[in-house]
């Protein structure tokens, strides 16, 4: 029993860190976004913030579990449901901004803060990739491997953001409304797995039923 509790509150906190971090990011991406009015920078606060909501769903299911509510299953469902709506709506909002800034396009600005943030918000997403999944299999957690790899994806969906940046400021060509399409593209796609699990082939997603939740049960 002491096993299971220890495991469990290793588990909550690494979600908890999983959550502050990635609403740090999407605190700062999206002052940065704002100032420098990009659209890429927007869409990957918007998917920090995406991230930080499912750190919230572990935690949650993990004591859940621990307890043995018989409306569990429920809940997560509900819970599920309209936290996917609300990612779908983010998801094609930021394609509809991008499609309109394709149509008539507007200044960005690119300065070496901005930079010097985008490359900050790689390194630390790496970190906390290697973290997650260190504690994942320390724990036997499929849950945290999946986040840790989520966020490694974060990670290059933000080099992604940084490369559109370094093209503009060198060419002056500006590409980050295509990338922006792209990343929101993602966050739907994230959204649809919330509702439609299997769709997911690659990995086990955080809502998914979870092996380890029985086994905390027990």
């Amino acid at each position: 029993m002491k096993t299971t509790t220890s495991r469990s509150q290793a588990i909550v906190k690494s979600g908890a860190l999983f959550i502050a971090t990635n609403f740090l990011l999407a605190a700062i991406n999206i002052t940065v976004g704002v100032l420098s009015n990009s659209l890429a920078i927007i869409s990957d606060a918007a998917h920090s913030f995406i991230d930080a909501i499912s750190g919230l769903i572990i935690i949650v299911s993990e004591r859940l579990a621990v307890h043995k509510s018989n409306y569990r299953d429920k809940i997560e469902r509900v819970t599920t449901i309209i936290i996917a709506i609300i990612i779908i709506f983010m998801g094609v909002h930021l394609i509809i901004e991008s499609i309109e800034k394709i149509i008539e396009p507007f200044w960005v600005k690119y300065d070496t803060p901005t930079l010097i943030v985008l490359v900050s918000s790689i390194i630390l997403k790496l970190v906390l990739a290697l973290y997650l999944k260190k504690q994942g299999k320390i724990h036997k957690s499929t849950v945290l491997v999946a986040s840790g790899a989520e966020t490694m994806n974060d990670a290059w969906i933000s080099v992604a953001v940084l490369t559109s940046a370094i093209v503009y400021v060198i060419w002056h060509v500006d590409i980050e409304a295509y990338i922006s399409i792209v990343i929101s593209v993602l966050i739907i796609k994230i959204g649809l797995e919330f509702i439609f699990p299997h769709l997911s082939h690659h990995h086990h997603h955080p809502l998914e039923q979870n092996p380890d939740h029985d086994h905390c049960g027990k």
